[in-house]
């Protein structure tokens, strides 16, 4: 499976009372790593600062603390643009940043599946990450968060619509990020409790 693998370092304020993540916590880890993976550095900073700036300037909700150094890649030394190395295929962080970018994201829509606690720990959490969708002018991002014991924790799903900085409408994807996102496609996640959605109004 073609997945890009983001390391996210937690912080105490992630967690709540009962000693994990806590569930509204874990949209900004993935924000966190969406933009390391995505967007390109900001001039001028380094990976963090970088990563903090495009959280609150380019998609929906703000974030505080440590962001993640931008290292979006299959493996611990493989290089900071989103590429696996010697596998051919190109970065992934296509999206320019900073005033004047042209390109904003809007989030149009989050899934997330919890199947089991996520403890703190002073070891990054390894988001791994991979496309299930490419529209016109949105994208489909997938996630899955390993626990100990290698099996998923966390699984989730984001609808990215790229906007166009100077109308505030969506713009067309360019050919040269679906070129990019492409070699990052596969299957979107079979949530295992979506069979339940027909049954809320009944009583279930």
């Amino acid at each position: 499976m073609p997945r890009m693998t983001i390391p996210v370092h937690m912080r105490w304020s992630d967690i709540d009372g009962y000693r994990h993540v806590n569930n509204a916590r874990m949209f900004t880890l993935l924000e966190e790593a969406r933009i390391a993976a995505f967007w390109d550095s900001v001039p001028g900073l380094d990976d963090t600062a970088s990563a903090r700036a495009h959280a609150d300037s380019h998609e929906t909700g703000r974030h505080d603390g440590t962001a993640p150094a931008a290292q979006a890649a299959d493996g611990p030394d493989a290089p900071d643009d989103g590429a696996t190395p010697d596998d051919g295929r190109p970065g992934t962080k296509v999206l320019a940043t900073g005033p004047g970018s042209g390109t904003n994201t809007f989030i149009a829509r989050q899934e997330i599946e919890y199947l089991a606690p996520v403890s703190y720990t002073l070891q990054p959490l390894q988001v791994q990450m991979w496309i299930s969708y490419l529209g016109g002018a949105s994208i489909d991002v997938c996630y899955e968060i390993p626990g100990p014991d290698g099996s998923p924790a966390v699984r989730a799903m984001s609808t990215l619509v790229l906007i166009d900085e100077s109308t505030g409408r969506p713009r067309r994807m360019s050919a040269d990020e679906r070129v990019v996102w492409e070699g990052y496609m596969d299957d979107p996640i079979p949530f295992r409790r979506r069979d339940r959605a027909g049954t809320a109004g009944d009583g279930a």
